[in-house]
């Protein structure tokens, strides 16, 4: 087999302000599942993402310094001769839509400075929530996970990811392209992936997206008020309204807080003696924080808790210690 030919880029990005990598990258579980790769030895978030005329392209990003800052450095691999045209541009733009480095933190930052259980969170530059490549991505990942425990998503995301072509980079999986998974077919997302009842849902949404009648790129629109933007989410095959609400926060719509099975075990344990608590009360915790309830719940969980090991969250029947 010819040795393939890869360009290899390093350059720099200037985040606008001050942020954590680490609490960017371990905000929720896309660092567990293709097409991200997270080392934290060294530091580096990695993702693989399809390029132009079946090329792989392969981003790594890390922080200088390993602390809050605005400077990272990326590299940024491909398949090919020579670099594209635009390709270090291509590299900042995706980059800075995995950190969501554009969503305005001020007025939660703001709001953190008046709660006790959220002072953390400024100087710590955290606040931010990593999302995928694109939206599909994020959109069928989401799928795997509803009623199901996240240990058996994070598996149905990785074989879904072996219906792509090898990565030639590295071991990094790309995420399967809509026009993948749709000739997959249901048999196949079923006997292979083992994504059980949801496969009927992922091949309607990468079949009707392959086919052009799906523009999922439409949630992208910065008007879009956060009920809009959950109903959109809800209109799709298989996204329920606590799904809406997770995926929204992704798009920096923060007013609808996403109640789970864990989110009411651990409210429960903190603020009702270990009751586990119901979704009125969970709700009714965080009605205060208004447009911002999803931040403040979620990054309060986070003060709690390590993201890589779950420990500290005082409970003798937390699930994940």
């Amino acid at each position: 087999m010819a040795k393939k030919h890869v360009w290899d880029m390093d350059f720099s990005l200037r985040a606008r302000v001050a942020f954590d990598l680490r609490r960017t990258a371990l905000s929720h579980g896309w660092h567990q599942i293709p097409p991200f790769a997270w080392d934290d030895h060294a530091g580096v978030l990695a993702l693989a993402v399809a390029g132009p005329r079946r090329t792989v392209r392969r981003l790594e990003v890390r922080q200088p310094r390993r602390r809050p800052g605005r400077a990272l450095r990326l590299r940024w691999l491909g398949t090919g001769q020579a670099p594209p045209d635009g390709a270090e541009s291509e590299g900042r733009a995706l980059a800075r839509r995995v950190l969501n480095l554009d969503v305005d933190l001020g007025p939660f930052y703001a709001l953190c400075h008046r709660r006790k259980a959220l002072d953390w969170v400024p100087a710590a530059g955290a606040g931010r929530v990593l999302r995928g490549p694109t939206v599909f991505s994020d959109v069928v990942s989401a799928i795997c996970g509803t009623n199901t425990s996240w240990k058996m998503a994070v598996r149905c995301v990785h074989r879904l990811a072996d219906l792509a072509p090898p990565d030639p980079l590295g071991t990094l999986r790309r995420y399967p392209s809509p026009a993948e998974l749709a000739r997959a077919g249901v048999q196949r997302l079923r006997d292979h992936a083992r994504v059980g009842y949801r496969a009927e849902y992922i091949a309607q949404v990468a079949t009707d997206v392959a086919e052009g009648t799906l523009d999922l790129d439409v949630v992208l629109d910065p008007r879009l008020s956060g009920p809009k933007l959950r109903a959109l989410f809800r209109g799709l095959p298989g996204i329920g309204p606590v799904t809406a609400r997770y995926l929204a926060v992704l798009y920096g719509r923060f007013d609808g807080l996403a109640v789970d099975s864990l989110v009411m075990k651990y409210i429960g344990d903190k603020y009702f003696g270990g009751r586990r608590a119901t979704e009125g009360e969970v709700q009714g915790l965080y009605e205060e924080y208004g447009d911002l309830r999803a931040l403040a719940y979620w990054f309060e969980f986070l003060g709690d808790v390590d993201p890589v090991t779950w420990r500290g969250w005082a409970s003798p029947d937390n699930p994940r210690q």
